[in-house]
């Protein structure tokens, strides 16, 4: 199996049709077709379904092809460990985060990592934490920093807790019920999630499952972060908050745009976790954004706060 066999497929994957994967890699046409039947033989199953009107993957060839992905980023990955090692400052990283990670200290961090490594690639992607996972186990991404309610189980990634937080509950103005409730008095009321209320690591799942409660009977899931926002000052629902936001929320709540909310027993507390798919397959450009993460966060609460938001604090130049 060579690599330009590996190539030539996802050429046509990409291109759908073997003149335009020719076309694409700058080869022939039959140079493309002599090296999939190659692999095709060597393999002995079919990978192309070929016609007039093109060329299409065989359901076979599409896993195939997701191997393929992995062994084309891992390359990818080699030649960037060998322009670290010629000392030149560049690299790659693929980074994914959840909401509450888009903190201060990852802002900070991404800064120095872009100005020490001028010619560095870099990707950060807001995703939920169903699909990080998803991406660390697959190689689409090389480090996520996400939230879970509880450890990450029979995760098939390396991961480290950097801290943890509590939660606040909201709910719109509009509310007009008590606003300290025990678990049972809360349940009954509509939630609002940013998460899956299916993900066995939402807080409602453990808020209520450590509890031998069923989820609440109204949930509506908004994953968009900017619409949650609007949504948890507008809906009469329960939303869910990390504390990282506390300040934005009571400054929301002292306007009268919303309620904040207490449970009279303790609420589950959110983990930040760092992970990615293996210590010893980490560039070095993702081993430097590590280290760099890690002073941001070490001992310093303000690096928790969310960036972009001003706080009346000393970086904002408030007293």
């Amino acid at each position: 199996m060579k690599l330009r066999q590996l190539d030539a497929l996802r050429a046509v994957a990409e291109a759908g049709s073997l003149h335009e994967a020719a076309r694409r890699l700058f080869l022939t046409q039959p140079a493309i077709s002599r090296s999939i039947r190659e692999l095709e033989v060597e393999l002995g199953m079919q990978l192309l379904t070929r016609s007039a009107n093109g060329a299409t993957l065989t359901p076979f060839a599409h896993q195939v092809l997701k191997r393929v992905f992995v062994v084309q980023r891992e390359i990818g990955r080699i030649m960037e460990d060998a322009q670290t090692a010629r000392g030149e400052l560049g690299g790659r990283l693929t980074l994914a985060v959840t909401p509450p990670a888009a903190t201060r200290a990852l802002a900070d961090s991404l800064i120095e990592l872009t100005a020490a490594r001028p010619g560095v690639k870099l990707d950060v992607i807001e995703w939920r934490g169903e699909n990080i996972a998803d991406g660390l186990r697959n190689g689409t991404i090389d480090v996520a920093i996400f939230t879970q309610y509880g450890e990450p189980k029979n995760a098939a990634f390396a991961w480290t807790r950097l801290y943890e937080l509590d939660v606040q509950l909201t709910i719109a103005a509009s509310y007009q019920g008590c606003e300290t409730l025990t678990v049972e008095q809360i349940h009954a009321l509509p939630w609002l999630l940013l998460d899956s209320p299916t993900d066995e690591s939402s807080f409602v799942a453990t808020l209520f499952g450590e509890r031998g409660m069923p989820l609440p009977e109204h949930i509506t899931r908004c994953s968009s972060m900017n619409l949650y926002l609007e949504l948890s000052m507008q809906m009469p629902a329960v939303a869910v908050f990390t504390s990282l936001a506390t300040p934005l929320l009571s400054q929301r709540a002292h306007k009268g745009l919303l309620k904040l909310l207490n449970l009279t027993e303790p609420a589950p507390k959110v983990g930040m976790y760092l992970a990615y798919s293996s210590e010893e397959l980490l560039t070095a450009t993702a081993e430097d954004f590590i280290r760099r993460l890690r002073a941001k966060l070490d001992g310093r609460d303000t690096g928790r706060l969310p960036a972009g938001i001003p706080y009346n604090d000393s970086r904002s130049g408030a007293r």
